[in-house]
């Protein structure tokens, strides 16, 4: 139900209005050694899926935009692992969308390998994938 590293980065979510929600803890300490404890906008919803409490906590803090950046769980654009994935993270943004801006880091372009995290494969593939990020 909580939010991995929340305790640490809630001071820069507040100041950015902006949080980054990977799915593991690892990616959280990737994210911090790339950008830094000072730019740490990084949490870990420690699985697949967005709680409304773990929403609601990051509403509290006056985040403006929560950036999903889950795992990669497709390995090919249109495959059935494809479709079952997108009607997720549409689901997501059905539950939460009206509370608060939400976008996707979303490797449309193959950028990672099968069920990478968006960080795994880099500081550059992850901006790539971050200024690439969907807003639906």
């Amino acid at each position: 139900m909580n939010l991995y590293n929340l305790n640490h980065s809630k001071d820069n979510i507040k100041l950015f209005g902006k949080a980054i929600v990977f799915e593991s803890e690892k990616a959280t300490l990737q994210y911090k050694s790339y950008f830094g404890t000072e730019n740490d906008i990084s949490v870990a919803c420690c699985g697949s899926n967005l709680s409304a409490y773990q929403v609601d906590s990051l509403l509290e803090l006056g985040v403006k935009e929560i950036i999903i950046a889950f795992d990669k769980q497709f390995q090919k654009i249109g495959d059935d692992e494809w479709k079952a994935w997108t009607k997720k993270l549409k689901d997501i943004h059905k539950k939460y969308g009206s509370k608060v801006q939400i976008s996707y880091m979303f490797d449309k372009n193959d950028y990672l390998g099968y069920k990478d995290s968006p960080i795994d494969c880099g500081l550059e593939s992850f901006m790539k994938l971050f200024n690439e990020r969907i807003v639906l």
